[in-house]
């Protein structure tokens, strides 16, 4: 019954996590340093190989997977600003669409 009060309270405590022995731990944070180092690789290239994934890893110091989900997680903010962006965008044309049309009807 551990293992099910375990899972609550790692939905509770923000940022704790399970480790791969069903144990919580504390999760750790990226340094600068790899930030920037990730941040510079995604720039150059969205999508992640296997070989720059191994490559990240042992220059930075982290699991394959961190880095992997890293770059998951910044594909979808990339994704979602890219998407913010198209909006605006489109508001902004049918705005001056919209008062065109409005501004022939009174003419008409």
């Amino acid at each position: 019954m551990a293992g099910a009060s375990e899972t609550v309270l790692q939905g509770l405590v923000p940022g704790m996590d399970m480790n791969s022995y069903g144990n919580l731990e504390k999760k750790k944070r990226l340094s600068s340093e790899q930030l920037e180092s990730l941040e510079r690789s995604f720039q150059e290239e969205i999508k992640l190989d296997p070989d720059r994934k191994q490559k990240l890893s042992k220059e930075l110091g982290l699991q394959p997977r961190q880095i992997a989900v890293w770059f998951q997680n910044r594909r979808a903010r990339w994704k979602a600003k890219q998407l913010e962006h198209l909006y605006d965008t489109l508001k902004q044309e049918f705005d001056a669409i919209s008062r065109e049309k409005h501004k022939l009807q009174e003419e008409g």
